[in-house]
């Protein structure tokens, strides 16, 4: 079917989120002077991806306030220091943050691919998990931010992603017909399989050449840049665009 919609997950789809994190949390632990090895450092940006993972997905779940995943993230990770008190949790917290802002990037065909997009006349959206806030300024540092695509966040959704509510919430947001959007983004569980399941097409953004169907036991459509979406049969009130036939968070 033509594709008349598109919805872009944001962290690791359009911002090296990962990347980002990586080198934030480096440059944080070198200031502490936590780690004295590279053994040492490597254990603790590990932890620190683990603690990541496990609080965020609770926070999607509603289990916990953005804020609050924040600050039991913090006490995990450094569990011999007192932080108790709510204020000084988000202060040492605000010392990875700093760190993690200032190493934001946006992937060199981001912006690209939403410029080809909104000149083709289609409908573009981000949808994300996370806060809206939080989310906003992600895309205004990176320099992502428009006023002709709007952000669908989590935090102001009825539920994040791979609940159907989200992909259809930000569908009809965008006023277009979900078995008309595609769905882009890293995740195979929030980004296609949920996406799918909510009557919406998807593609697997799998930068690194890293998706295995036959260990992941689903086969699905992947690119492995956002410049491939320019294969897709796509058509908006400014035309059309082909090209030849097509191609994890």
């Amino acid at each position: 079917m033509t594709i008349r919609a598109l919805l872009l997950d944001l962290d690791d789809t359009l911002v090296d989120h990962r990347g980002a994190a990586d080198r934030g949390v480096r440059t944080w632990l070198a200031g502490l002077g936590l780690a004295e090895t590279e053994t040492e450092l490597e254990g603790h940006v590990e932890r620190w991806f683990v603690l990541e993972t496990r609080h965020y997905e609770r926070a999607q779940r509603r289990e916990l306030t953005y804020t609050e995943q924040r600050r039991v993230r913090i006490r995990e990770f450094l569990p011999g220091w007192d932080l108790a008190d709510d204020a000084l949790a988000d202060d040492v917290f605000q010392g990875f943050l700093g760190c993690y802002q200032a190493a934001q990037r946006a992937f060199d065909d981001a912006a690209a691919a939403i410029d080809r997009a909104r000149s083709a006349g289609i409908p573009v959206g981000i949808l994300t998990n996370g806060d809206h806030a939080i989310q906003t300024g992600k895309l205004r540092r990176t320099g992502l931010l428009r006023p002709d695509v709007p952000v669908f966040a989590s935090s102001a959704l009825p539920a994040a992603k791979p609940d159907p509510r989200s992909y259809l919430t930000a569908c009809a947001g965008l006023g277009a017909d979900p078995a008309a959007t595609l769905m882009v983004g890293d995740s195979l569980r929030h980004d296609v399989v949920g996406a799918q399941r909510a009557g919406l097409q998807a593609r697997l953004l799998d930068r690194s050449g890293r998706y295995d169907a036959r260990r992941a036991g689903v086969r699905v459509r992947t690119v492995r840049g956002l410049a491939e979406l320019t294969e897709l049969d796509v058509r908006g009130s400014a035309g059309v665009t082909r090209a030849s036939s097509p191609r994890s968070r």
